[in-house]
């Protein structure tokens, strides 16, 4: 997961390139709307989602073989009824 997004952090410039009609819409909301913040969280959102899907198609043997583990043996505290 991403650390949180510091206010304070240093910035960079991007360009994006965005549908005419979808800024028109905005156009009366930009007050209250902070464009940059917006921007930020639904790039560190999709950043966790790209790399969590990349660390689960790196791991997915050991996730497949720990399946087959806890198929075999089952899980821990089983016995207990606790889980």
């Amino acid at each position: 997961m991403l650390p949180s997004l510091q206010p304070s952090s240093r910035k960079g410039r991007l360009s994006l390139s965005i549908d005419q009609c979808l800024l028109d819409r905005l156009e009366p909301y930009k007050q209250e709307i902070n464009l940059s913040a917006q921007a930020e969280q639904l790039f560190a959102r999709l950043l966790d989602e790209l790399e969590n899907r990349a660390w689960a198609e790196r791991n997915a043997d050991a996730l497949v073989a720990h399946g087959r583990d806890i198929a075999a043996t089952g899980l821990a505290g089983e016995e207990f009824d606790r889980i």
